[in-house]
């Protein structure tokens, strides 16, 4: 069974709450005292439409932060030309990807404006590079997200909920470059008390400026050593993380309890 699986019928049992697993277990129904609420695969029912949207919008979240002055790894929208020409302005998609390649030393990542857990993420330092990346992306996707490339060391991972940060965790790269648990980067405790009310703090900033309620964000650290948000994750993964880290059982479960709870508050 699923970690998330246990803690979550855990929590129902605690709480007298009762679950049912459907669809492969990719929808879950909780029902109390009449009222039901709903799971849908990483996705609780505890953020509005808009604030859900935005988070998975990589460019737009990052719009947003950039308008409200919150330090945030530039990421723009670039238009697959087949299927939404008509967003298109006159240079067209690979004249300005090409520009944009050129204006940031020549190292830029593309991946899907709405992807998650790394998948089809691409590094790319040659033109031949971009074009064969742009090709992959487009091939399935409507749009893509463009943003310079950074030599980052470390990641960290924030959990929030109404209004505060949870818990913090940090990200070391695996074979790759990339930073996601999934494709083999390594979680690791953060121990600098002052490093985590830092890195909460932005956080917290982050997912007020979005009106999100539960989430996730990753906070990069740069190459000057500032710390700036890479996105917020509407969808709440933990698998890996208590698959890596087993002794966080007990506060993930928190964190769940407390979101669970409060769909019937």
């Amino acid at each position: 069974m699923k970690i998330r699986n246990e803690l979550i019928n855990e929590i129902c049992a605690e709480n007298n709450i009762t679950v049912d697993y459907l669809c492969q277990d990719w929808i879950l129904r909780f029902t109390k005292d009449g009222k039901q609420q709903h799971i849908y695969g990483p996705y609780w029912p505890l953020n509005s439409a808009a604030a859900d949207r935005l988070a998975c919008d990589k460019a737009g979240c990052y719009t947003m932060l950039n308008l409200s002055g919150i330090p945030a790894i530039e990421h723009i929208i670039m238009y697959n030309p087949l299927k939404r020409a008509y967003l298109l302005d006159e240079n067209g998609t690979i004249t300005n990807a090409l520009a944009y390649f050129e204006a940031n030393n020549r190292k830029i990542v593309l991946k899907p404006n709405k992807g998650t857990q790394g998948q089809d993420v691409f590094f790319c330092d040659t033109p031949l590079a971009l074009e064969s990346a742009m090709q992959t992306i487009f091939a399935l996707e409507p749009d893509m997200a463009v943003c310079p490339y950074h030599e980052i060391s470390t990641e960290y991972r924030v959990f929030y909920l109404h209004g505060r940060a949870c818990y913090v965790y940090g990200k070391t790269k695996g074979d790759d470059w990339k930073h996601n648990l999934s494709q083999g980067a390594k979680a690791f405790e953060v121990d600098d008390g002052n490093l985590r009310a830092k890195l909460a703090e932005l956080a917290v900033k982050a997912a007020q400026c979005i009106n999100i309620n539960f989430a996730t964000v990753d906070i990069s650290a740069l190459e000057n050593g500032e710390h700036a948000i890479m996105e917020i994750n509407a969808g709440i993964q933990a698998q890996i993380l208590l698959e890596q880290l087993p002794h966080r059982r007990e506060k993930i479960k928190g964190i769940y309890a407390d979101a669970i709870t409060s769909m019937f508050a």
